[in-house]
Order: structure tokens, then C-alpha cells, then sequence
């Protein structure tokens, strides 16, 4: 089975990482911007830099994943950086969805189903995804709910 965590070299991708790594054979892929670094390497993951928004190889790989795991997105924003919801969380989610439409394969969101009022817009961002999969995907798109990351 070959799964592929998509922001595999963040906090909850090496640590679904690291539990996948421990269960079973399984061929493990990460994709994020920076493709990897010392400080967070899980063996036997292998990893791959890649631009969500160039064409590229990473396509290929997501639409031959059995599982794609979408572990993409920001807590909170920073407009001196601009870093926003919907460009670090929203628009990613919707290019992995796009690529993955016309597979045969799985995706999991990480997403979250309560939060205290400042994170309002955090909550937004995360049921704008999950509404979005679930259209586009249906049945192939599931959502989960950890607890405090």
C-alpha cells in the first residue's frame, strides 16, 4: 500500500509517520516544499520537495497513492508574512482534491470540529475543505478529528 502525506515533514505528518512506520510495510511518501531535513527524517519515508501550485512529478505520485493524507495548513495567520487561511490552507486542500478526482484512491483531512472563538476563522477554513472533498470526492473523502496537536 503506498500512502502519501501531503506537509509530511510538519509536526502531525511525522507523527502519523512515525506510527504508520512502526504498523506495517507500507511505501511511505512525503511531500512538502523543502522535501526534507535532518532534523526530520523517519525511515523508511521517502521524501520529495515539490510547489503544489507548479505541474510536477508530486501529481503523478498523489494519483498513485491508495492513500493521501492532507496534512497541509496553517494554525494561525501572519499578515507580515503572508501567510493566510486560504492561501496555506484552502488552496492547497482543493489542488490535492483536484488531482486525486479521477483516481481510484483514498484522502484523509486532518481537519477539527470545535474550537474556542479566536480560532473562528481557523474553523472556517477547515469545514470550507471538508464541504469542498466531500463534493468533489464523495465517499473517498474522510475527514478526521484529532484532539489537540
Amino acid at each position: 500500500m503506498i500512502i502519501t502525506i501531503v506537509g509530511g515533514t510538519g509536526l502531525v505528518g511525522q507523527g502519523i509517520f512515525k506510527e504508520l512506520a512502526q504498523v506495517a510495510d507500507y511505501e511511505l511518501h512525503s511531500l512538502s516544499r523543502n522535501g526534507k531535513s535532518k532534523d526530520n527524517l523517519v525511515e523508511p519515508v521517502i521524501y520529495h520537495a515539490a510547489n503544489l501550485n507548479e505541474t510536477g512529478d508530486w501529481q503523478e505520485l498523489l494519483q498513485k497513492s491508495d492513500w493521501v493524507i492532507d496534512a497541509v495548513g496553517i494554525l494561525f495567520p501572519s499578515k507580515s508574512k503572508g501567510i493566510t487561511y486560504e492561501k496555506n490552507s484552502i488552496q492547497p486542500a482543493k489542488i490535492i482534491i483536484d488531482t486525486i478526482v479521477d483516481s481510484k484512491n483514498q484522502c484523509l483531512f486532518i481537519s477539527a470540529n470545535d474550537g474556542p472563538f479566536f480560532m473562528n476563522d481557523y474553523m472556517r477554513a477547515k469545514k470550507e475543505v471538508e464541504a469542498y472533498g466531500q463534493k468533489r470526492l464523495k465517499s473517498r473523502f474522510v475527514s478526521v478529528f484529532p484532539g489537540i496537536v
